[in-house]
């Protein structure tokens, strides 16, 4: 009887050990991770910008919906607020069950660079500064930034109703039909604005945007590079594209075949858009069909547990001369890991991102990291 209890009491014994790991592990897994971001503020408004006429938007599903940012805490009148229009076109594109208002951190950080600077001007301390010109060892109290940069970036978001992406290849086509009409809504509503104020007498630059630079949070940066390359988009529309937290090379889960197969077809059209075109006879054509396009792919690190950085990585899809990725803990004034949505606000990161003057070219993206 003696050795029956002693059995039964090692049994409880293994089985409330095996409970207690198990709780740990699961708590683990669950408990807020202490990354060291910094919060991003924010006074949001979102614009809506109206679809416009033709047969292009009666192709376009009517339940999405295209937005343009404005930071401040004032009542601004929206149609004389997009009639003045007249920086650098930004596209955002949200994730899977994303929202169109996870733009507002990177928004209000660019407007705040344009403005004036960053909140926290130390985060631009080392990027800022050559060796020659004294670099981490120069006192920071004597360092200023500029007061103002060059250009502003206006900021627009797609509002792709919070679907999940990341479950059906079905879903993500619709989504890149929608970014393709959304990137050119937004160069046409450029002509609108540069119309309005000329026909208004007002003083009008020249110089309209002919591309629109596209940002993309998790599946949204897939749907960055898809668009890209469908059909109907304008030529060279697209010359610029930074991914946050994007699985590139394959779904993270590939639930439906559409999935993998749409991953597939817009990697390989991807491989093909950087190879020079020849006809059957080995003639040449035109240059690679991608040449324009510089795409930097940025990942969180290993606290990011949705999308593990192999799956981010551009390797065999973009050749070095026009990408690469990279990690934001080998971001200068970074060095931090972050969950999957702590990218979108984590303001270490943000700043950097934005709050550089834009680059002429989009060549000089590849420089800016």
């Amino acid at each position: 009887m003696l050795q029956g209890l002693r059995g039964k009491l090692r049994i409880a014994t293994v089985l409330a050990l095996t409970l207690w790991t198990g709780l740990l592990g699961l708590y683990g897994l669950l408990k807020p991770i202490s990354n060291g971001c910094v919060m991003t503020y924010m006074y949001p408004t979102y614009i809506p910008i109206s679809m416009g006429g033709g047969a292009a938007s009666s192709a376009v599903p009517g339940k999405y919906g295209l937005y343009l940012y404005h930071e401040g805490w004032k009542k601004i009148d929206f149609d004389e607020h997009v009639k003045q229009l007249s920086g650098v076109p930004v596209l955002f594109i949200p994730g899977n069950g994303g929202s169109f208002k996870q733009v507002r951190s990177l928004a209000a950080e660019s407007d705040r660079a344009y403005q004036g600077g960053a909140l926290e001007k130390t985060y631009h301390f080392v990027a800022s500064l050559t060796a020659e010109e004294g670099g981490i060892n120069t006192d920071k109290k004597g360092f200023r930034l500029p007061n103002q940069y060059g250009r502003r970036l206006d900021w627009f978001a797609v509002d792709l109703e919070g679907e999940h992406s990341a479950m059906d290849g079905r879903i993500l086509e619709e989504h890149t039909e929608y970014v393709v009409y959304a990137i050119n809504r937004i160069l046409d509503q450029y002509k609108e604005s540069h119309d309005a104020r000329e026909k208004e007498g007002a003083a009008v630059s020249s110089n309209l945007p002919k591309s629109v630079i596209l940002v993309g949070h998790s599946m949204g940066g897939f749907v960055a590079r898809a668009a890209t390359i469908h059909p109907r988009l304008r030529k060279s529309a697209v010359e610029t594209i930074l991914t946050l937290s994007t699985p590139h090379q394959s779904p993270p889960v590939a639930l439906q075949p559409s999935l993998s197969h749409y991953f597939a077809n817009v990697n390989q059209a991807w491989k093909r858009g950087y190879e020079v075109q020849t006809t059957q006879t080995g003639h040449y054509m035109s240059y690679p069909l991608l040449s324009h396009v510089v795409i930097v792919s940025i990942s969180g690190g290993y606290n990011d547990y949705q999308v593990r950085s192999k799956l981010e990585t551009l390797d065999d899809i973009v050749p070095p001369t026009h990408g690469f990725t990279i990690s934001s803990t080998s971001m200068r004034n970074v060095w931090l890991s972050m969950e999957h949505q702590a990218i979108l606000w984590c303001n270490q990161l943000v700043v950097q991102v934005c709050g550089f003057s834009l680059p002429e070219s989009s060549l000089n993206l590849l420089k800016k990291f």
